[in-house]
């Protein structure tokens, strides 16, 4: 028995290190990481001989961690600038990994920060999945367990669009299946069949399953129940992003008016819900930004790159050209139904209170690692551009602006025809933008309860040639569509509408019904401007010849001269997480209020490790004489047999106990028998033969057994 258990050892080993390399390579897949397969195989190799060699041995685990905390504290009183860079690191690293993980294409920008945290990364995240397949799989050997960590992982990553986590899902399951087969023979014995019989059935049986699950179809339409799928999303706002029933490839009724951040895909129904999400003090209606898309495939806006920098100051230099007058606004923004951690504000932001990670082209803002809770105040740039102004402009995209004149290679030429028609008579590309604009606006029929765009139709062109009605996102997309097809660069942009007037002196209730979707248009000195293609909101500004965009405002107007006053540094973009992480954490120092979470976290840690640390010593000391460790491992059997409805009854002897335990199939207690009843009834000491044979028995008949056959 002892050279099965061996061997099977050896197996145990093989079958973690392998489920431990396919999962990291799942999880490598998602974050984006080529990491070498031989890497990942010889660091799984390591990391779960070493696990299996501490989980079985927890006086080194406790010891380790007494050190540690003994370490830590001492640092902490003695040397506390160097802890204190050591939390900042740490802090600086898990921002970093929260920003990763909400982007698998980060830019140049951000390249030399996931170059430097690569190796960690890597190294960490085969540590954890073999720490967690060698504590299920070795230690707890639960089996069922094991796949279904594996399983859940690999689900959870197809359903975030890792499509190739479903291979790996695959040959998880096939390996957890053999897995099960080889434990399985271990516990029936070695006259129950061939070990070589029973790896050729459970890989048949693996391929067999594993096969049919590959060919199933899975573009089927899956049950709805609407109701329960709002009550799920209010819940779990995040998992409006995962992918759907029907795949990349349905479309379902994603834009929700319940923002947490925007869906891209587009069409369908859509509801409407009146709670309050957030509330806003500012003198004035205007558009709340929270997302920016550039490309439009497939039915769904996305962003092809977004370029990420760290915010570091807050402030923002104007993108519009020198000359052109404009006015500092201001607004703060109170959440109060909110789960995101987008950073709403109007076009063009100029400060914001809160640090934040923004895209360089579309100044899209988002706070630094964490949901928004607290109000924070936005100022922003008013410009003073006129129609006239707009009407001298050019819509010229550079270079830098290629990407908002993209559009789908398969889109209905009559799209491009119906656009030039509607702009043909017009001269300036002003001209061309509002003549589109109130196109939609005069033609269309705004519409909640619209059908689905159906299937192989262009979303655009089944709007504009056979549905005629819908919502914001229908407008705002087509508008986009249109302009790009005829040179104009344009982008949709999803956020809040505030309503006009506000409820009571300068404070306005943004409810979940005001979630929008418009049109933003660069001109080459004027910048961005807002366009609104939806009937039923008010246009943006009048067409009248000569009228401001903005509205007059009592604050002091400003001219960009191209040194608009920025308090600190003018060096606002491509910032490093050096500098972000700094300001966040002031000079350094840690909060006083964490210091004292921190002290009371590690003293209850070192309390606990010292009470397991004593209770460890004095089993040892106990178990150090062979009389006590005899009795304590066999008591340690009748609780296992217990639990198996082998108990022992008052009654009963030793010798007709044993009996009773060997005719359910448990060999060779006769033997723990007779050294124990030597022990109680003859006064006779056990050698440490018979200690060490019935902690074996224990173990290797006992609890590694899971039924009695």
């Amino acid at each position: 028995m002892k050279i099965y258990a061996k061997k099977f050892n050896i197996f145990e080993y093989i079958i973690t290190v392998i489920l431990s390399v396919i999962l990291s390579l799942s999880v490598f897949v998602g974050l984006n990481f080529n990491v070498s397969i031989f890497d990942i195989i010889f660091l799984s190799s390591v990391f779960v001989v070493l696990l299996t060699f501490l989980f079985k041995r927890p006086q080194l685990i406790i010891a380790f961690l007494s050190l540690f905390i003994l370490v830590d504290l001492y640092y902490f009183y003695m040397k506390k600038d160097v802890l204190t860079k050591v939390v900042v690191d740490i802090d600086r690293y898990i921002n970093w990994l929260y920003i990763y993980m909400g982007e698998t294409n980060w830019p140049d920008g951000f390249s030399q920060l996931t170059s430097r945290y690569f190796l960690t990364t890597a190294i960490l995240g085969i540590f954890v999945v073999a720490l967690i397949i060698t504590f299920l799989n070795s230690i707890l050997k639960s089996y069922f367990l094991t796949m279904l960590f594996g399983v859940l992982v690999c689900v959870f990553q197809w359903y975030n669009y890792v499509d190739k986590a479903y291979i790996y899902l695959i040959f998880y399951v096939a390996v957890s299946f053999i897995n099960m087969s080889i434990n399985y023979y271990q516990k029936a014995g070695n006259g129950k069949a061939s070990i070589v019989s029973l790896l050729i059935i459970s890989m048949v049986f693996s391929s067999i399953s594993t096969a049919i699950a590959y060919a199933l179809p899975k573009s089927f339409q899956p049950v709805v129940w609407k109701s329960m799928n709002d009550k799920f999303y209010a819940t779990f706002p995040f998992t409006k992003t995962w992918r759907n029933g029907v795949g990349n490839e349905g479309t379902t009724t994603t834009f929700s008016t319940d923002f947490s951040s925007f869906s891209q895909d587009l069409g369908g129904p859509n509801s409407v819900s009146d709670q309050i999400v957030m509330r806003v003090k500012a003198d004035e209606s205007t558009y709340l930004r929270g997302e920016v898309f550039d490309t439009y495939e497939n039915n769904r806006w996305t962003n092809s790159e977004i370029q990420h920098n760290f915010g570091n100051d807050n402030y923002f230099p104007p993108a519009f050209s020198k000359g052109i007058k404009y006015t500092i606004k201001k607004l703060e923004i109170y959440p109060v139904a909110m789960n995101t951690n987008i950073i709403f504000s109007p076009w063009q932001p100029y400060h914001v209170s809160i640090n934040n990670i923004y895209d360089k082209s579309s100044l899209a803002l988002t706070s630094v690692g964490r949901r928004i809770k607290s109000p924070y105040v936005v100022e922003y740039y008013k410009s003073d551009i006129s129609v006239k102004d707009l009407e001298n402009d050019k819509a010229v995209a550079s270079d830098d602006m290629k990407t908002y004149l993209q559009y789908p290679d398969n889109l209905p030429e009559r799209v491009r025809e119906l656009a030039l028609s509607i702009t043909k008579d017009k001269k300036t590309d002003y001209d061309k933008v509002k003549a589109i604009e109130q196109y939609l606006r005069n033609t269309y029929k705004y519409n909640l309860d619209v059908p689905e765009t159906p299937p192989g139709r262009d979303f655009v062109d089944y709007f504009l040639f056979d549905l005629k009605q819908g919502y914001c996102t229908y407008f705002a997309t087509s508008m986009v569509i249109m302009l790009r097809t005829i040179g104009i660069p344009a982008r949709y942009v999803v956020g809040f509408k505030m309503p006009t007037p506000p409820i009571f002196g300068d404070n306005y209730d943004i409810e979940a019904s005001y979630a929008h979707a418009w049109v933003e248009v660069h001109f080459q000195n004027s910048g961005w401007v807002t366009f609104e293609p939806t009937a039923i909101y008010s246009e943006t500004f009048s067409p009248a010849a000569g009228t401001n965009i903005g509205t007059p405002s009592s604050t002091q107007t400003n001219t960009n001269t191209g040194n608009v006053a920025i308090p600190k540094t003018s060096a606002n973009q491509n910032k490093t997480q050096d500098n972000i992480v700094k300001n966040q954490s002031g000079n350094n120092t840690i909060p006083r209020r964490n210091i004292y979470a921190i002290i009371v976290v590690l003293i209850a840690v070192l309390i606990l490790a010292i009470v397991a640390a004593i209770k460890y010593v004095l089993l040892k000391k106990y178990l150090s004489s062979n009389r006590n460790a005899y009795v304590y491992y066999y008591n340690k059997i009748l609780k296992s047999l217990r639990k198996r409805a082998l108990r022992k009854d008052d009654c009963e002897t030793t010798l007709e106990y044993q009996e009773k335990v060997m005719n359910a199939g448990f060999k060779d207690f006769d033997r723990v028998t007779k050294v124990y009843n030597d022990l109680v009834y003859g006064n006779l000491d056990p050698s440490k033969e018979d200690v060490a044979y019935i902690k074996e028995y224990l173990k290797r008949n006992i609890r590694n057994r899971k039924s009695l056959a």
